[in-house]
């Protein structure tokens, strides 16, 4: 029996024509009904994790015990594009899923603004009043959540806070490092072409470099099982994550002035190297923006094959080992400025946040479900597998994989048997052994992810600074319906089409043509004004933390 855990731890397509070319969305339900079972819709616009990614396997174990106790199948559907488009028509019509797991900030505001859903201790105490949500849910994580959303609306997925970590210790200084420097953005390279092609770390630590060795890969005719290499890629469909992250924090932009007063990264100067960096590998073929209309999971599929040798992504969403993927850190940008990067040292509210439809037609058995999978004996299901068959659990309190289950978790769940959704970051880190204390063949994915998710936090001249800082401004505290709402609206949707033309220019011209055409754009959209009103936000937090954040690269761009 195990110990009883200590109780104190934008999908875009790029063009019109691009789009042409994206995945159609799938529903894809996870095993057949029971006669008495009932069927729960459960939407996503995340879609690395759930069937798709199970390897064959047709369920998972928290899946199987979920059915098994109450009786809950999970029908999920996670559109490949467009996901939020589609969540969006469906608040319009008021015809919700049951489930919906989502990640896009305005989506997210628009669901709470429609009335459709419940908060999730209205939902406990209407249909499971005794749930561990109502008396043991992290008190920091919530509080976030209500600073940042005005309720609990939602269940945040990766759980990672002070409050938490009483009740799951970190258990290794592996995950202490995760946990001071990382963030899931990073730029990776698979060290096995490097090694093949005689390339150092130096070849790709500047951006000089980095580009002048694309041209040698790309030149090299390297093939893996006769296949060409994909020679530096994005993240997929998710390619703005990787624009807007660990490249722009590479080169060093930070969401704020020379004063530290919020500003939208597109407005620092400093970005628009990142744009032409990226224009610049795309115009000379090492990039091909066809992947970016891909999903994840496909990308996913390239990397493990061993095919690409340079990803900007989340480190999270592949096995590094199995394809030999690391990260030194960052690109230092030929300007001289010095890489950035937030980590959140608050409470968060997660990644993935969870609603529940008040349409749901069987609201006793999904909360029920919840309830469970929300649990500790969920998340060791969650995780791990089953007690004595997948893994047992040592006097530490930390688990050990049986060969068995080992077998199981590489080759049956393809290394993800999890409900991303549920998933508690602080309490795999206290039951997982660290690398070094796994054994031979189980460590190096957790290894492998620990130095690509922390490699730029830990570079010796990268300034840190504290995002949960900017929470409440990146939840989009704006109404909707008011001015600056709808002005914030605009903006978004401008951008997220406009840096597809920018990075997809095929002159100098025309990406001084298409770059000033933001500017201008932002301009008519009052961005000073929008940038102003999330400011108060930021600066109200600064407040009451007693911290700030800095634009350590102000004079490199010309402030």
């Amino acid at each position: 029996m195990k110990k009883e855990m200590k109780r104190k731890a934008m999908a875009l397509t790029l063009t019109s024509a691009l789009a042409a070319m994206a995945i159609v969305p799938i529903a894809v339900q996870t095993n057949a009904m029971a006669a008495d079972d009932v069927t729960i819709d459960w939407f996503s616009d995340v879609s690395g994790w759930g069937p798709a990614n199970w390897n064959g396997a047709e369920t998972s174990p928290l899946m199987d015990s979920i059915k098994e106790n109450f009786g809950v199948n999970f029908e999920i559907e996670q559109p490949a594009t467009d996901a939020d488009t589609k969540l969006a028509l469906m608040i319009a019509t008021d015809d919700l899923p049951d489930l919906i797991s989502i990640t896009d900030n305005e989506t997210i505001t628009q669901l709470i603004e429609s009335g459709y859903v419940w908060t999730i201790d209205e939902f406990m105490e209407e249909y499971d009043p005794d749930s561990h949500l109502l008396s043991d849910f992290p008190e920091d994580v919530k509080e976030a959540v209500i600073n940042s959303y005005g309720d609990f609306w939602f269940f945040p997925s990766h759980i990672d806070s002070v409050d938490h970590r009483e009740t799951y210790p970190l258990c290794s200084e592996t995950y202490v490092n995760n946990v001071v420097y990382g963030q899931n953005s990073s730029i990776m390279f698979n060290t096995k072409i490097m090694e093949d092609l005689g390339l150092t770390q130096e070849d790709v630590q500047t951006q000089e470099a980095f580009m002048a060795t694309l041209e040698k890969v790309a030149n090299s005719g390297y093939t893996v099982d006769g296949e060409p290499i994909i020679v530096a890629t994005m993240n997929a469909n998710l390619w703005l994550n990787s624009l807007d992250g660990v490249m722009s924090d590479s080169f060093g932009v930070v969401p704020v002035d020379a004063e530290g007063n919020y500003r939208m990264r597109e407005l620092n100067p400093g970005y628009k190297e990142v744009l032409k960096f990226t224009n610049d590998m795309v115009r000379n073929g090492y990039m091909d923006l066809n992947l970016l209309t891909l999903d994840e999971n496909a990308l996913v599929t390239y990397i493990e094959s061993g095919r690409v040798f340079c990803w900007f992504g989340n480190p999270a969403q592949a096995d590094l080992s199995k394809s030999n993927m690391t990260s030194y850190g960052p690109i230092l940008s030929d300007t001289g400025s010095v890489p950035t990067v937030g980590i959140n040292s608050l409470a968060g509210t997660g990644w993935i946040k969870t609603f529940v439809s008040k349409n749901c037609e069987n609201p006793e058995a999904l909360a029920k479900a919840l309830s469970f999978a929300t649990s500790e004996e969920g998340l060791w299901l969650n995780y791990y597998g089953v007690e004595g068959e997948d893994y047992t659990v040592q006097e530490n309190g930390t688990m050990v994989r049986t060969e068995e289950g080992l077998a199981r978790y590489k080759d049956v769940y393809a290394q993800n048997i999890w409900l991303w959704p549920f998933n508690d970051t602080d309490f795999f880190w206290a039951t997982t052994p660290g690398p070094e204390e796994q054994a031979d063949g189980e460590n190096g994915s957790d290894l492998a992810y620990s130095i690509a998710c922390s490699a730029l936090g830990r570079w010796d001249t990268t300034y840190i600074y504290n995002s949960g800082l900017l929470t409440t401004v990146n939840a989009n505290p704006l109404e909707a319906s008011s001015d600056l709402g709808i002005k914030y609206t605009q903006i978004k949707n401008y951008l997220e089409s406009q840096k597809a033309k920018i990075i997809s220019a095929t002159s100098d011209e025309e990406f001084e043509k298409e770059y000033q055409n933001m500017i201008d754009t932002l301009n008519e959209y009052d961005a000073e004004a929008v940038d102003s009103a999330l400011n108060e936000y930021l600066q109200t937090a600064c407040e009451q933390y007693d911290q700030s954040i800095e634009n350590p690269n102000a004079e490199v761009y010309g402030e």
